[in-house]
């Protein structure tokens, strides 16, 4: 999810409410009145169309056709998770009443460097500590972009208040996991948003990013950046922390995962933020099962592909209204059901394989998009990718189903992070036939993607790691080998 979104900033306009814990509470009676279904679908809904192409050369063609990729299709699990963020917006103000005296003074005590955190006591009417969500699925599904569609378009990122209470408000900040999963890089990531979103308010400039670095550029003492953090996140009544990208912390150390995850059990418990974490479906292995970060990980909301007929022709409308070709296709059943057979309704995997498809029919000159185009783009553009799709559309299970993942990670131009996924993948249980089949699709990614000669090296010693997995095809069933 990138962190530089417009910044969006209202004026307080406070609504009237019959929740008693939601009364005198300017943080929550701010808030946009809650959306029904059928503005939210209007309001998130963009159906793409081609501009007229007749006066455009290729070069200009192909440069119009990323804007497909800003198609959005909105169905009923999308309002489901707006709702769950709505609500968790709003419970994660209910004990930060910034009208409370007792929510003042324990704003006081959490800046005070000299308080330690045991002696400060939230205070509390709600009888629980702030909620999560835990935002899952496949890669490809839109998670990352659905939840940043849902917080820029239906929530402002800044309220600015006035009269008596006239402090800013920001309603939410996302960032990504980094990818060393370190808590020093995250909490400045974090800071430096909240800096860029403070700027373009009525608060003005500010720099809070260097009160945790010393005079030599190196980041202070860690506690003392949490206790800034801490600090800065309640004066300005930060409403939701969005994590993206928290499948990060599966290639971590053990150390950094666990010193991550105590920081948001810190940050939830005493200051009453809730957080969304978005990662794929394995990621919540990482939470340990006697409950210690289990408790943590939040409700967990699992986005699915699509896989209904109603959410299928939606998708399908849209994106063969976007043809800039002179012969556009006619959708046909067999065509639909190619496309399925060929992305299983990943919603990512069928805009870039219908982009593909168009590029290539501009650069060939054909000028149509045919079964045959459709089935070579796709054995080109996602080489890891044809075995998942089957398994997901056969409704079987297999961790070979994180080549999702690594794909995506290669698609964004990370190769070595995508490389280091590919190996952590490899390295688990896999049945030889599975091993054959993904070791194939790696030579397929060797020869259409472009490595340097160190992941080159890499991906020939996880090639290997594959063919001794393979190897055991042959070996004798013993009750060592055998079922």
């Amino acid at each position: 999810m990138s962190n530089k979104n417009r910044i969006t900033i209202a004026q307080a306009q406070y609504r009237d409410s019959h929740v008693s814990a939601h009364q005198d509470n300017p943080l929550i009676l701010a808030i946009p009145k809650r959306l029904d279904g059928k503005h939210f679908r209007a309001k998130l809904t963009n159906i793409v169309v081609a501009a007229d192409h007749t006066q455009m050369s290729d070069d200009e063609r192909l440069a119009e056709l990323p804007m497909l990729r800003q198609t959005r299709v909105i169905n009923v699990q999308h309002f489901e998770l707006y709702n769950e963020l709505y609500d968790l917006l709003s419970q994660g103000y209910v004990d930060r009443n910034p009208t409370r005296t007792d929510v003042i003074a324990w704003g006081y005590d959490v800046a005070d460097s000299n308080i330690s955190r045991e002696q400060i006591e939230r205070p509390s009417i709600s009888q629980t500590t702030a909620d999560a969500i835990f935002l899952t699925g496949m890669s490809g599904t839109g998670k990352s972009t659905l939840v940043s569609r849902i917080l820029s378009q239906c929530f402002p990122q800044v309220i600015e208040h006035k009269n008596d209470f006239d402090d800013v408000q920001v309603v939410y900040l996302s960032v990504d996991m980094p990818h060393n999963a370190n808590r020093s890089a995250l909490i400045s990531s974090i800071i430096r948003e909240l800096d860029r979103v403070l700027s373009a308010s009525k608060f003005g400039q500010c720099d809070y990013s260097s009160s945790i670095k010393n005079s030599t550029g190196k980041y202070i003492n860690i506690d003392r950046m949490v206790d800034i953090l801490r600090t800065i996140l309640l004066r300005h009544h930060v409403g939701i922390l969005v994590i993206d990208e928290f499948q990060n912390l599966q290639v971590s150390s053990q150390r950094y995962r666990d010193e991550m995850l105590q920081l948001f059990d810190e940050l939830s418990n005493t200051l009453s933020i809730p957080n969304v974490k978005i990662g794929t479906p394995d990621t919540i292995q990482i939470f340990d099962k006697k409950g210690r970060h289990k408790r943590r990980v939040g409700a967990t909301f699992e986005l699915s592909r699509i896989n209904n007929d109603r959410d299928w022709t939606a998708m399908m409308n849209a994106i063969i209204g976007y043809q800039p070709i002179n012969k556009p296709m006619v959708l046909s059943d067999k065509i639909s059901d190619l496309l399925m057979a060929l992305t299983a309704g990943v919603p990512s995997i069928l805009m870039s394989l219908w982009e593909a498809c168009l590029a290539e029919a501009i650069r060939s000159g054909s000028e149509s998009i045919t079964e045959s185009l459709i089935k070579k783009t796709f054995n080109k553009r996602f080489p890891l990718l044809k075995i998942v799709t089957r398994n997901i559309n056969q409704g079987k299970s297999g961790r070979h189903s994180d080549l999702l993942t690594v794909q995506q990670y290669l698609d964004a131009g990370n190769e070595d992070f995508g490389i280091k996924f590919l190996n952590k993948l490899v390295q688990k249980s896999m049945t030889p036939e599975a091993a054959q089949q993904v070791s194939a699709d790696v030579d397929v990614l060797i020869t259409e993607h472009s490595f340097n000669d160190e992941q080159l090296s890499k991906l020939q010693k996880i090639k290997e790691h594959l063919h001794k997995n393979v190897e055991s095809i042959r070996l004798p069933k013993t009750l060592e080998h055998g079922e």
